[in-house]
């Protein structure tokens, strides 16, 4: 069995207790309950005022759950309350997902998924807009969603089903989350393939071909990438898209803990 080396990370509210410092490089974060990351508005995070076509992805892993609730990957809910989008997995059951999008619910049953194997990490994509269907990716094994939904009033919590007031909080992450990607576009099935297959590439070309031709690129459109190899325990999760779209890590209270972990996708 694999072990894994953990430095504890002592959160409440972006307060922080560094007491360790290492220069060895970790791969992940471990969340066990209890913690999650904000990062900023939807409305923020726009390219231009009509930008609203976004694809947010996850490589992550699960864990053991000690806890009844289905554990939140990601949530936007608006200022009334109402979840416009929000991606779980379930407690009870390790093979699947559930989607929530405009507080309608739906599971996604699949024989790719094993949430309780801790080693497995999973490349999720969610495609949403105000103008078309939701679709998502386990790997590269896709499903479908009706409806739209707007996101415009609502703040991107990562491991959590949270408000922005803070009057919801619930639905804690329990597992790993390797790299989480937000596009302001809705990536092609080839890019999703292309990405499953080369986890550390974001595509073939970047801003030319083989040739030397320059091309267009999706890329302009990463309007954030947290990526979680850090050396270090932190509060605030850099964002590497140019956009300065910063996460911060907090807790309900200093009994949780956030690890780095050498635990990720190979």
């Amino acid at each position: 069995m694999k072990i894994f080396k953990y430095i504890p990370i002592l959160l409440f509210f972006a307060c922080i207790d560094m007491f360790i410092n290492q220069d060895t490089h970790y791969d992940s974060l471990y969340f066990s309950g209890g913690a999650w990351i904000e990062v900023a508005k939807m409305d923020s995070m726009k390219l231009s005022t009509d930008s609203n076509d976004f694809t947010i992805q996850f490589w992550v892993a699960g864990s053991d759950v000690y806890s009844d609730d289905g554990p939140a990957l990601f949530s936007l809910i608006n200022t009334q309350d109402k979840v416009k989008l929000a991606l779980f997995r379930d407690s009870g059951d390790s093979t699947s997902l559930t989607v929530i999008a405009n507080d309608q619910q739906t599971k996604i049953n699949t024989d790719v998924l094993n949430w309780n194997d801790s080693n497995q990490f999973y490349l999720i994509s969610l495609l949403f807009s105000n103008t078309a269907g939701i679709k998502g990716y386990i790997n590269n094994s896709p499903f479908n969603i009706n409806g739209s939904v707007d996101v415009n009033d609502t703040k991107l919590m990562l491991g959590i089903k949270a408000n922005e007031a803070g009057t919801i909080r619930e639905k804690f992450w329990y597992g790993y989350f390797d790299e989480i990607r937000l596009w302001n576009t809705l990536l092609a099935d080839s890019t999703i393939q292309y990405h499953y297959e080369n986890p550390n590439k974001f595509g073939a070309y970047y801003r030319y071909t083989e040739n030397g031709e320059k091309i267009d690129t999706y890329l302009d459109s990463l309007i954030g990438i947290w990526r979680f190899n850090l050396s270090k325990p932190a509060v605030i999760i850099e964002d590497g898209s140019g956009y300065d779209n910063k996460g911060t890590i907090y807790t309900i209270s200093s009994d949780y803990t956030v690890k780095l972990s050498d635990n990720g996708v190979k």
